[in-house]
């Protein structure tokens, strides 16, 4: 017998082991070419799910704010009552009742048939930061109105749809700090703002009641940039910022400063910001023969003169003084709308 040599069959099994791990690879290379192609394919066609790309949720452009949307004027004309609370010799709207509220609307209403065009709104005009002769625990020769009684008035406006005017007097105090004090309720879209500089004394150089004041337009004017600013800042329409005028301009005047000739020195440089609704707004008490034509020609030179030597004011408004001026005789609507241009806001007080 003869023996075969060792490891005769070693080769072949080599051989045998080399298919064996060629098929998987085959087949891996396979399942790869099949891959690959599937992937191809689909970014051709765009609907495989590899290459797909993320869907993003449509932007539609939020709505730009538009200041102008229910904006009292130039739309509507402003027909508002004045008073001091609690001082019945102010202004009818010295107490909250509801007969208060119906001769308000009855005076409204002979507005709104004299111009139809413009629809009446409705309002108060409140005194809230109130003129003393006295220093005050803040030597400030004013106070303000009680948190309490402000907000029954706010109350009051919105439950009737009113317009209320926070009418700032301020006395010695801090203009612009004054206006920031109240500046929670100007938050609200219904409340606008009015100042009287005959009670403003930001030199300190005289006192509410016995002195006469003088203002000049560097201390406005940062009250109407900053009255300007607040419809962008709390999304509500644009406001009013009703200056009352008692006394003449100082604008072609030797001494301007002078308080006894002009209640405004330089009214030429009052701030032009198309973003406020600024309205001069002749208060001058009549009460006498002639009063009438005084107060006409006033409104006259006050503001239809003004408007347009200083283009820096688009209204003017107009009070009549129900108690005071009816001693000779009471100006008439039809004589106020005769006015030009015709007030759009006219108040009244007593």
């Amino acid at each position: 017998m003869i023996d075969s040599p060792p490891h005769s069959h070693a080769p072949e099994r080599r051989r045998l082991n080399r298919q064996i791990m060629i098929v998987p690879a085959a087949l891996a290379l396979v399942m790869i070419v099949s891959i690959v192609s599937y992937v191809m394919r689909g970014r051709a066609s765009n609907t495989s799910p590899v290459s797909a790309p993320i869907a993003t949720p449509t932007a539609f452009p939020s709505p730009r704010f538009d200041p102008d949307a229910g904006a009292a004027l130039p739309q509507n004309r402003v027909v508002a009552f004045y008073a001091v609370p609690g001082a019945a010799v102010t202004g009818p709207a010295h107490e909250l009742t509801d007969a208060m509220l119906v001769r308000l609307k009855q005076q409204a209403a002979v507005y709104q048939q004299l111009d139809p065009a413009h629809p009446v709104l409705a309002g108060i005009d409140l005194v809230v930061s109130v003129p003393d002769r006295r220093p005050g625990p803040a030597g400030t020769y004013s106070h303000h109105v009680d948190a309490a009684t402000i907000d029954r008035y706010v109350e009051f406006c919105r439950k009737h749809g009113l317009l209320l005017f926070l009418d700032l007097n301020f006395g010695w105090s801090d203009p612009l700090g004054e206006l920031n004090f109240f500046r929670p309720y100007l938050k609200l879209p219904f409340v606008h703002v009015a100042v009287d500089p005959e009670w403003m004394f930001p030199r300190h150089n005289g006192v509410p009641g016995i002195n006469l004041s003088n203002v000049r337009a560097a201390d406005l004017n940062p009250l109407i940039s900053a009255v300007a600013q607040m419809p962008a800042e709390y999304q509500v329409p644009r406001k009013i910022f009703m200056i009352h005028q008692y006394r003449p301009d100082g604008d072609d005047l030797a001494d301007p400063y002078n308080p006894g000739a002009a209640i405004i020195a330089d009214k030429r440089n009052l701030l032009n910001d198309t973003r406020v609704d600024v309205v001069i707004h002749v208060d001058s008490v009549g009460g006498w023969p002639g009063d009438i034509e005084v107060k006409t020609e006033q409104y006259a030179k006050w503001v239809a003169q003004g408007m347009q030597r200083f283009q820096n004011f688009r209204y003017g408004g107009f009070k009549i003084f129900y108690q005071l001026e009816s001693k000779n005789k009471l100006m008439t609507p039809e004589q106020v709308m005769a006015l030009q241009p015709a007030p759009m806001v006219i108040t009244y007080g007593n």
